[in-house]
């Protein structure tokens, strides 16, 4: 069953499936639920604690809350061992719309600045805009050396990545006939 996540404006601002996965508004997975912490779906980076049903930042005040439950506080908390990232959940139907609660409980060390959709990607640099550093890596007539930059580092990756390459290529061609 999915829980109404609430701003500390009290606007709707997300759904929550419990001890599982975050959902935004049109229901897209924003984040995975593991070991009490929230993590990005994008990047599979921490982005918070959750405790109950409230979503907390990393300096530990709410960004978003469900009144069910009463919220408390909390002290900046200790930054996790990171997970396993989980695998994208089938996207749920939406759920009717909820009654949006008139206020906000007040919370000792107030609420995090961020807004939720902020939350979501303030620790994650896969959200951020690309970089036009690397305008080389779109043109496929670059060499793989100059993208890299560092010919030990170039060396290194195809030394271990040849015979991953290899392998994957021998395990298709050997499918191929059965596919036909």
């Amino acid at each position: 069953m999915l829980k109404p996540l609430f701003s500390a404006d009290c606007e709707h601002v997300a759904w929550l499936q419990p001890q599982k996965f975050i959902f935004d508004l049109e229901m897209a997975y924003a984040a995975f639920i593991a070991n009490g912490h929230a993590w990005s779906a994008r990047s599979g980076l921490w982005i918070g604690p959750v405790v109950g049903s409230h979503l907390f930042d990393m300096e530990g005040r709410p960004v978003a809350w469900t009144p069910n439950e009463p919220l408390l506080g909390m002290g900046k908390p200790l930054r996790p061992v990171n997970v396993v990232r989980a695998v994208s959940p089938v996207r749920p139907p939406r759920p009717v719309s909820p009654l949006c609660p008139f206020t906000a409980p007040a919370v000792a060390g107030g609420w995090s600045p961020h807004s939720f959709a902020e939350w979501l990607v303030a620790n994650d640099p896969k959200s951020a805009e690309p970089s036009t550093a690397a305008e080389g890596s779109e043109n496929p007539n670059v060499p793989v050396e100059e993208i890299v930059g560092d010919p030990a580092l170039y060396d290194a990756v195809k030394y271990y990545l040849t015979p991953i390459y290899l392998i994957l290529h021998q395990l298709l061609s050997d499918c191929r006939p059965a596919l036909a």
